[in-house]
């Protein structure tokens, strides 16, 4: 077995894990709980309790992720998204705040980081008044538990009354660029999981999405997947958690079947957190976003129907792919998903839910073969599989595609270089196959057309699906590719450049730091004497001159004479011209 594992610091160099979580203890003797304005309104102590009582009484929960990058914004936005929904006899259970990635790392480091679009709490009044604005519940996940923070993060979001925390998803894929702090981010990550577990009703969430989920090509190795995250965290550190996906999931029956299937692992009955729209079928035109809105969550619904777990239902606004929603957009959203909740009692009874769990069936018994491939395969390498601190560290540093590659349930295939053919691919896969497939179609003569020419690509955060179909463009036409893959500072594409000799670099971006890194790449470039040719794509957009809302900076990066067509079917053009003059 050929693994390498990309050691970022010496795992077996850890405490023992009594050491580790020694004070855990203590730092939660000295926390109390925050009573939100929705646990007083429905004298609950915990999300989890709420969640029980609503699945007894037959209620089906709503969610909306938001996050301004102000708290004065951000407060005001989900006052009034509460009450034109009330108004227009809607309602919301819990609203998902998006927190800027600086929160992720330690205060000391934060200068390190240019500045996202999220939410930054820069006050313990500003954590404080988290649950203190509406009756709906906060729920914590991005750069918290799982970033180099997540200790302080855990803390401050329990006192704030959040009880349901996350991401361990995070853990393994986002990243600091120029913040090396892995392995405190390790012990931080271990002290937080155990301390949600020593409060009843705390959950720890896991988007998989956000994990190895994306990068997995094989649903049943996901379920695997999700059997070892819940060994670590309820097994080997105490804790109770539960999944949610949502986000690269276009087909609405394998939602359910998926959702099936991870519901008949959650042995302890903690109650779900939210399902997440399916925003990969999302595109500039809302009219038909509306159109994936209204899939996703009758499908959502459907299933909380059948089989109630708590999560909520989400509501993805339809300008999602295309900019920060205004708060009338988020209102549209969930009067939208209000009519599927309410039509889903039709369709329930009629579904051939023999035939779903058939398929859970297929998904438990092949993700078994998979985690228990991954326990057997760590003991080989000399990992202590009952140390938490070193199997969350070896998984992540050995990466998903090795663990697919070695301890895969699919056959291996000649033609793959190794990779297996997955039972059930996911949609993730089967979207850009038809996405590059679509794109290919388009552009002529492309065979050859970039024979021996050398390009790199890169993604500045955790969303490689437009480098993956870039990269295949590029690679069909003849180009030498050098995939940096995500989080990629420009640091190491300047480092690259001057090994590889490369003179064009495709960058895709997501995060809301556009116009910055397009600054700095070419203020590298310059101090490096090197002249290669910039093409970005994806969301092009930045909060400019301290305002609360990120807007698209596209005409602004064009003018730094960088290319943001963001079109895939003129990349190979683009690329060649770079080339020739």
């Amino acid at each position: 077995m050929d693994i390498k594992i990309n050691k970022r610091f010496e795992y077996k160099d850890l405490p023992d894990m009594k050491n580790i979580l020694s004070d855990v203890d203590k730092i939660a003797s000295n926390i109390t709980i925050g009573k939100t304005l929705f646990f007083k309104e429905h004298g609950v102590k915990s999300e989890a309790e709420y969640k029980r009582l609503a699945i007894k009484q037959g209620k089906i929960s709503k969610h909306s992720h938001v996050g301004w990058n102000s708290w004065e914004e951000t407060a005001k936005n989900i006052k009034y998204i509460y009450n034109e929904l009330k108004n227009r006899g809607s309602y919301i259970t819990r609203f998902g705040f998006i927190l800027d990635w600086i929160m992720g790392v330690p205060e000391e480091h934060r200068h390190k980081l240019p500045k996202g679009t999220g939410l930054i709490l820069e006050t313990p009044e500003e954590w404080e008044l988290l649950g203190q604005i509406v009756p709906v519940q906060p729920h914590l996940s991005d750069h918290m538990i799982g970033s180099p923070n997540a200790l302080q993060n855990t803390i401050q979001g329990l006192k704030a009354g959040a009880t349901s925390i996350g991401n361990v998803s995070h853990y393994f894929t986002y990243e600091y660029p120029g913040v090396e702090l892995e392995r405190e981010r390790t012990i931080s990550s271990l002290k937080a999981f155990n301390l949600m577990g020593k409060f009843e009703g705390t959950i720890i969430h896991s988007n998989l999405d956000d994990g190895f989920g994306n990068q997995f090509e094989d649903l049943v190795n996901l379920t695997g997947w999700a059997m070892m995250e819940r060994y670590l965290v309820e097994e080997l550190l105490g804790a109770r958690m539960t999944f949610s996906y949502g986000n690269l999931f276009s087909d609405p029956i394998g939602r359910i079947i998926f959702h099936t299937t991870m519901e008949s692992l959650n042995t302890k009955k903690t109650p779900g957190t939210m399902i997440f729209g399916n925003t990969v079928d999302y595109g500039l035109d809302y009219n038909r976003n509306f159109g994936a809105l209204s899939s996703f969550s009758l499908a959502d619904a459907i299933f909380q129907r059948h089989m109630p777990t708590g999560h909520a239902v989400a509501s993805v606004p339809v300008s999602e792919a295309s900019r920060i929603p205004t708060p009338d957009e988020i209102v549209d959203g969930h009067l939208c998903v209000d009519m599927m909740i309410e039509k889903s009692k039709f369709m329930e009874p009629y579904m051939n839910w023999d035939k779903i769990e058939s398929e859970k069936n297929v998904y438990c018994a092949c993700g078994k073969v998979f985690f228990e491939r991954m326990m057997n395969g760590l003991y080989d390498l000399g990992v202590d599989i009952e140390h938490a601190g070193e199997v969350f560290a070896a998984l992540k540093f050995i990466g998903p595609k090795q663990l697919e590659k070695y301890f895969g349930v699919g056959q291996k295939e000649k033609d793959r270089l190794g990779k297996r053919i997955p039972v059930r691919p996911t949609d993730m896969i089967k979207n850009l196959q038809k996405k590059k497939e679509k794109s290919l179609a388009k552009i002529k003569n492309i065979d050859g057309a970039l024979n021996g020419k050398k390009v790199i690509v890169a993604a500045t955060d955790i969303h490689d699906y437009g480098k993956e179909i870039a990269k295949s463009i590029l690679q069909k036409a003849g180009a030498v590719v050098f995939d940096l893959r995500t989080y990629v500072t420009t640091n190491e594409i300047v480092e690259t450049l001057m090994e590889t000799e490369a003179r064009a670099i495709v960058i895709s971006t997501y995060n809301g730091i556009a116009l910055t890194y397009a600054k700095e790449l070419l203020k590298k470039l310059e101090e490096s004497n090197l002249e290669a040719k910039i093409v970005m794509g994806g969301l092009l957009n930045e909060n400019q001159d301290g305002g609360s809302l990120a807007i698209d900076v596209t005409d602004q990066i064009k003018k730094l004479n960088i290319n943001c067509d963001n079109n895939m079917e003129t990349l190979v053009d683009t690329v060649s011209n770079i080339y020739s003059n």
